[in-house]
């Protein structure tokens, strides 16, 4: 079979050196000045040495088509993305020639389609190089030296006639407009073409402009660039940007989310090309390195190695499913003279590192291999493999290190895989030395290149071995030679994970590795074993949607139910402003058997959040890895103490890290609230916040927002409950038909504590809101307003009724007088005493609330007075404390109550935190156009020192009855509510 040395030859610039650094870092500025090396700036030889990549050969189609006429539907931007010296340039550069007229018309069918080469050289082209320029200094044209982008390319399209539309922004340094740009066009056909502008943002965004940068004007110019050259049908934008994970990543950002905010400005988005793609590699470095490769020669070749590798299968070589049987040779015709795992370790492993710079990368590398293997010319080479990179050449040793920032892999290189001259021989060659081959070595220099990566470094045993083999290997002495090496290296490492290279054993790495072992099934199922772990009984049972979806339906139990992702799809969880989820819904209105939901108030809902699941996995996946880590006898004995001990710690942590994660992706609660559900974000969980059990968090937040009832609350005002349930109490109901309401009404709190419904039943009696019985008592259980010595207890035999309805106790004379006055004061027969004025209409008291209201309203009854008609409350108060008072006097009539005008008079005074500094407060309106200062006012009071004088007035439209309930309810709000101090007057009907 014919050799690789006879069946293809490197171009010359490659077998004698002359592929320089500043040869492969192709200039487009370079090529447009004439300064270019005649492999850049000599088209003939640039297109000869150039694939017609799927990439290249669609942007030539879409901009030349556009700038042609030939296809009015092409994209009037296109954007050219890859890695660092990953094909941009060279795209433009090609681009750049076919504009002037120089792809040959023998070549275009070759690059193009040949109906969309413009028949005349584009008149008007202009080129910035982010890389070549200051912030503001650019290469003078037409005697005019220009101080921006736009004003530089503004002179390359039209020189002087052409700047002056652009002349005033580019002296200020700011951003024309489209208009101004679409002038600086004219009618003629217009290419731009910008390279590297992120290089240029970073030295702009040093450069002020006003209240701006150069950087934000020059956003700006693009954004214009855009629209101009969209609303044109013969310009064309290109621009080339890099990952946001290369050099200058931020400033690509930054440029793309300029782009991103000029779609809206332009009638067509840009076209997002890629220079190349996997498929392109071998044969744009096929073409760059080596002369015409004859017809023919990769099929005798592939047809060798796949016939090598089913005998070394057969032989019991373990090899890669994709490695054997026809299959393999066509692989291998895909990327000759190239091997496909070369191919894949450059594409997939070295371009992950931001230094080797992908195709640039792959060619300044291959070319010091090329010219180093046809110096040596090993015997039985039909390929170029991995191995064929002779790290004993100190060049590409250090091509393979230092220059990919790993340095201190230098002395892995010297002591196990290959010395310069004069050496001690590495570990890799003394082990050949001892069999006789150059198996170890080819096996060590694989390893490492497969070692270089970003991501998990390393190799399978079975694709070392594929990588390896060549037709006339021995299959049995390759496994041994790898087994020696195994045995001998001090740098190598072989687990699970396959065989890799490291300095030393990095926690970082391994749990980057072990980490990469964990399939994210087994992350989530672990997530679910601490979700429920997490989330226990409390004073909320917990009920586990995944493993048991039947819900109770009843008014005794109050219920956490956790969602689980997987409920959701491909989401994995639900965004608060997404609605309730119909699952969510359905268990919240439906009972297990179909039935409606009676007990709504009793569940409360967790679910995942949208967009917080990957995180979890993570968290997960890494607290699995570090304790397999940590269990791993093979890896402890490679740690040293210290290290031990740190991955103990990381470890520990990290399972409180899982924990947080998993809180902090099940953390969207849904409660009953009004009619329906109301999503609620939880606060995001932290290693400090975490509670040993969340249900714990679940309940401050339902606390928070004034939902639950426990022991310990503040009590219910029964004539608010009074008011919410409206007609159930104006017949008589079960004591625990109350508890049943609030299981039942989601307006309401939900009741933890049902001591708290016994607080409730004695308030209502003590404030005259219902009676209670207690059948088994007799007259003797009934407890009214004016009874309070029973006992209130809950039950399904117990009763409360509307207030009123216990029977008249027995009448007792007075002891003071002898007579029966029930309910009023004994004035000791016909003495002396004040009477009231028959003629008065407003009726005093004066003290705290409840106190001045009962004064005010018996004066009015002695006088007697029947009806309401006004009822003015003042309040007083110099102090701290007069946000409490004046929020007391604020509870005592409603600004919403029907049929009332309710009026504010408040006059209020606050020091502030400086001696001298005052605040002051004057409002005198209606209480619905006070609502807004309210919450201001509050603040502002708490906790300051501050004189107070503040009238609450509220006018009834239809007079009041003074003995009926609509004034008893005035009279418990100001017992229970009201101001400490105040007047209060009743004005009353005229006699």
């Amino acid at each position: 079979m014919t050799s690789l040395f006879a069946a293809v030859r490197p171009r010359q610039d490659v077998l004698v050196g002359a592929l320089t650094e500043s040869r492969f870092a192709a200039s487009l500025e370079d090529v447009v000045t004439g300064t270019a090396p005649d492999a850049y700036g000599d088209a003939d030889k640039f297109f000869t040495a150039t694939y017609p990549s799927t990439g290249l050969r669609a942007l030539l189609n879409e901009a030349l088509g556009r700038l042609s006429g030939g296809n009015p539907t092409a994209a009037s931007v296109i954007r050219l993305e890859t890695s660092l010296g990953g094909g941009k340039t060279h795209n433009l550069i090609a681009l750049y020639h076919a504009a002037r007229g120089r792809l040959s018309r023998d070549r275009v069918a070759e690059f193009m389609d040949a109906a969309l080469l413009p028949a005349e050289p584009i008149p008007q082209i202009g080129v910035f190089v982010g890389t070549s320029t200051g912030a503001t200094t650019f290469p003078a044209i037409d005697g005019v030296s220009p101080r921006t982008v736009w004003g530089y390319l503004a002179l390359q399209i039209g020189g002087r006639e052409a700047y002056a539309h652009v002349r005033v922004d580019d002296e200020k340094l700011t951003a024309p407009g489209s208009s101004a740009l679409k002038r600086v066009f004219g009618s003629k056909p217009t290419l731009i073409m910008i390279d590297e502008i992120a290089r240029y943002y970073t030295t702009a965004r040093g450069h002020r402009v006003g209240s701006s940068t150069l950087a934000q004007q020059t956003s700006a110019f693009l954004m214009a660039l855009m629209e101009a050259v969209d609303s044109l049908p013969n310009a064309v934008l290109v621009i080339t940007t890099t990952g946001v994970t290369d050099a200058f990543g931020e400033d690509t950002e930054m440029v793309l989310k300029t782009i991103e905010e000029a779609r809206s400005l332009i009638a067509r988005k840009e076209l997002v090309l890629h220079p190349s793609v996997e498929a392109d590699l071998p044969k744009i470095l096929a073409r760059r390195l080596f002369e015409e490769i004859p017809a023919g020669t990769a099929s005798e070749v592939a047809e060798a190695y796949a016939r090598a590798a089913d005998r070394a299968y057969a032989a019991g070589l373990d090899l890669p499913q994709r490695m054997t049987g026809a299959g393999w040779a066509t692989a291998i015709s895909r990327t000759y003279p190239f091997h496909p795992s070369l191919i894949q370790v450059l594409d997939k492993r070295l371009s992950t590192i931001p230094n080797f710079q992908r195709t640039r990368g792959a060619l300044r590398l291959l070319a010091r291999a090329i010219r180093r293997l046809w110096d040596t010319r090993p015997e039985n080479t039909q390929l170029l493999h991995v191995h064929h990179i002779d790290l004993a050449d100190a060049i590409l040793a250090e091509e393979l290190s230092s220059r990919l920032d790993r340095a201190e892999y230098e002395p892995v290189i010297r002591a196990d895989i290959a010395t310069q001259p004069g050496g001690t021989p590495a570990h890799a060659e003394e082990v050949d030395a001892r069999m006789g081959g150059h198996y170890a070595r080819r096996l060590a220099t694989t390893i490492y290149l497969y070692s270089l990566t970003r991501d998990v470094p390393g190799v399978q045993v079975a694709e070392l071995y594929g990588a390896v083999l060549e037709p006339s290997d021995d299959p049995n002495l390759l496994q041994r030679a790898l087994d020696q090496l195994e045995q001998t290296a001090w740098y190598l490492h072989a687990d699970i994970r396959g065989l890799r290279f490291s300095t030393e054993a990095s926690l970082v790495k391994l749990i980057q590795e072990a980490e990469g072992e964990i399939s994210t099934t087994e992350a989530r199922r672990q997530a679910t074993k601490i979700l429920a772990e997490q989330f226990r009984d409390s004073a909320l049972k917990v009920k586990r949607h995944w493993e048991d979806a039947k819900v109770p339906d009843n008014a005794d139990d109050a219920w956490l139910v956790i969602m689980h992702w997987d409920d959701f799809g491909d989401a994995r969880g639900v965004a608060a402003g997404d609605g309730v989820p119909a699952k969510i819904r359905e268990l919240w209105e439906r009972t297990p058997s179909g039935g409606v939901r009676e007990f709504r108030n009793r569940l409360v809902f967790l679910a995942p959040t949208a967009g917080t699941h990957e995180a979890m996995v993570r968290a997960v996946r890494k607290h699995l890895a570090l304790e397999s880590l940590r269990r791993n006898s093979d890896v402890l004995a490679q740690l040293s103490d210290g290290k031990r001990e740190e991955l103990k710690e990381k470890a520990k942590e990290s399972q409180l890290l899982a924990r947080v994660a998993v809180c902090n992706h099940v953390n969207l609660l849904y409660v009953p609230r009004g009619n329906g559900l109301e999503a609620v974000e939880l606060d995001i969980a932290t290693q400090a916040s975490v509670k040993p059990n969340q249900t714990d968090a679940i309940l401050e937040r339902l606390a928070a927002m004034d939902k639950t009832l426990s022991a310990g609350d503040k009590p219910l005002d029964p004539v608010y409950v009074r008011t919410k349930l409206g007609q159930v109490l104006n017949s008589r109901q079960t004591t625990m038909e109350l508890v049943r309401a609030f299981a039942r009404r989601a307006d309401l709190k939900m009741v933890l504590d049902r001591a708290q419904i016994v607080n409730l039943l004695q308030a209502g009696v003590r404030n005259g809101v219902w009676d209670y019985h207690d059948p088994e008592r007799g007259d003797e259980g009934w407890a009214t307003r004016d009874r309070l010595a029973t006992a209130v207890r809950l039950g399904e035999d117990t009763f409360i009724w509307p207030p009123g309805s216990a029977p008249a106790p027995a009448e007792q004379a007075c002891p003071f007088c002898g007579q029966v006055h029930p309910g009023r004061g004994c004035s000791g027969g016909d003495g002396p005493g004040p009477k009231p004025d028959p003629a008065e209409r407003a009726f005093r008291g004066t003290g705290a609330a409840g106190a001045a209201f009962t004064s005010a309203r018996a004066a009015a009854a002695e006088a007697g007075r029947h009806q309401l008609h006004e009822l003015i409350i003042e309040i007083d108060h110099i102090g701290t404390g007069a946000g409490v008072e004046l929020t007391r006097l604020h509870t005592m009539v409603s600004a919403t109550r029907p049929a009332t005008e309710v009026t504010y008079d408040i006059d209020l005074r606050v020091e502030l935190s400086k001696p001298g500094q005052t605040a002051a407060v004057q409002f005198h309106g209606l209480a619905s156009d006070y609502m807004p200062l309210r919450e201001a006012v509050k603040q502002l009071l708490q906790p300051r020192q501050a004189t107070l004088k503040a009238t609450l007035r509220a006018t009834f439209v239809e007079p009041l009855e003074l003995s009926g309930d609509a004034v008893g309810d005035l009279a418990r709000i100001a017992n229970d509510t009201g101001p400490t101090k105040c007047t209060i007057t009743l004005i009353t009907e005229d006699t």
